[in-house]
């Protein structure tokens, strides 16, 4: 099995500084943003299925909840404070 396990980059940094650093561009994070981002919007419409207790429809090409109005103003959340809107993009 641990052929199968992905390979994870050296650092000097530990896991929150390696976070930070990544964000930055400075290192190569060793959890990818490319595998956590979709895994945490999973969690979200899970998160929020289950608070609804409803089935929900995703369209990934939008990034919405199409078939639930107050499902979507969740996964959307409320708006970022003034200056951050650029790092809210859904």
């Amino acid at each position: 099995m641990q052929s199968k396990l992905p390979v994870v980059p050296n650092s000097p940094s530990d896991h929150f500084a390696n976070f930070l650093k990544g964000c930055k561009g400075e290192e190569k994070t060793r959890s990818p943003f490319e595998i956590a981002g979709p895994l945490s919007q999973v969690f979200c419409l899970g998160v929020i299925a289950q608070r609804l207790n409803t089935k929900l429809i995703f369209d990934s090409e939008k990034n919405e909840i199409v078939n639930d109005i107050f499902a979507n103003a969740l996964l959307a959340g409320p708006p970022p404070a003034k200056g951050w809107e650029e790092y809210y993009l859904m």
